[in-house]
């Protein structure tokens, strides 16, 4: 996306430019750039957040550090991404001189969410709702001008999340935090999740919630806004929901259950099971 002024853009522009580059990454223009931005993942897991940013899904994000404290995710992970993730406790690592935390452009990642979950009966006194910070301070460290971070809806309107908005504005960042459904952007799960982004250069408000790029079916089809970037538009070409048979029914029949050592025709890399 090209930036200007906020000033000098308006709302008709951010449309036809959001439209712009949705159909870049689709036709694979965007991962082709010779730019690429440098990527922080924490608390990453197997690196399914990093895949979402990656070339294999149109983006022209470059990871160059990641973290996670399970080290058959941090072997999954670096299977997949290159040898950055390191295992360990986030604070830990953070307090390690020795630890140098890279210079990125964007930094991302989905802070443990079982201290916000309703599963959790002792969600009030659960330390973990406090890891939010550790993730800002790799925000920090890195110079990154853009974060991401993703949880529970339950998150919205805590008491964290009126921290987690106060301390990245104290940071320089402009906030912006609302609740998506995967299913609206093509994932076969009506999964429900919490966004906050952050971004020193441009208000995110401006250009978030992306519009939806399908429909729910049972609602009788997509309203299909052309004019504004409000959450209820849909970009052109909107389609329903897709089911798991839509995602998965073209795989072959599983060979076994066990994990070869040997590529595989379907370019899955995991770590030590």
């Amino acid at each position: 996306m090209e930036y200007h002024p906020e000033g000098k853009i308006d709302n008709q522009w951010l449309v036809q430019e959001e439209q712009r580059v949705h159909e870049c990454r689709i036709d694979g223009k965007i991962a082709r750039k010779r730019k690429q931005f440098r990527l922080i993942d924490a608390f990453a897991g197997a690196g399914g957040m990093t895949l979402g940013f990656s070339k294999k899904l149109g983006h022209a994000f470059d990871p160059v550090w990641a973290n996670d404290f399970n080290d058959d995710c941090v072997e999954t992970y670096n299977a997949n991404f290159g040898e950055h993730c390191l295992s360990g406790d986030i604070i830990d690592i953070l307090n390690d001189r020795s630890v140098k935390i890279p210079e990125a452009d964007v930094v991302i990642g989905g802070p443990p969410c079982q201290g916000f979950s309703l599963l959790n009966k002792d969600r009030e006194g659960d330390s973990r709702k406090q890891l939010w910070r550790p993730f800002l301070k790799i925000v920090e460290r890195s110079g990154a001008k853009v974060f991401v971070m993703e949880n529970v809806p339950q998150l919205l309107g805590s008491f964290e999340h009126g921290e987690i908005m106060g301390t990245a504005e104290a940071m320089g960042f402009k906030v912006w935090g609302d609740v998506l459904c995967a299913a609206d952007y093509g994932v076969p799960q009506t999964r429900r999740r919490a966004f906050i982004i952050g971004c020193r250069d441009f208000d995110p408000a401006r250009v978030f919630p992306s519009r939806r790029t399908h429909f729910d079916p049972s609602n009788g089809g997509a309203q299909i806004s052309f004019l504004e970037a409000d959450g209820n538009g849909y970009l052109p070409g909107v389609v329903r929901w897709r089911t798991v048979r839509d995602a998965i029914a073209d795989l072959p029949p599983p060979a076994g259950t066990e994990i070869p050592d040997d590529l595989t025709p379907l370019d899955l890399h995991f770590g030590t099971p």
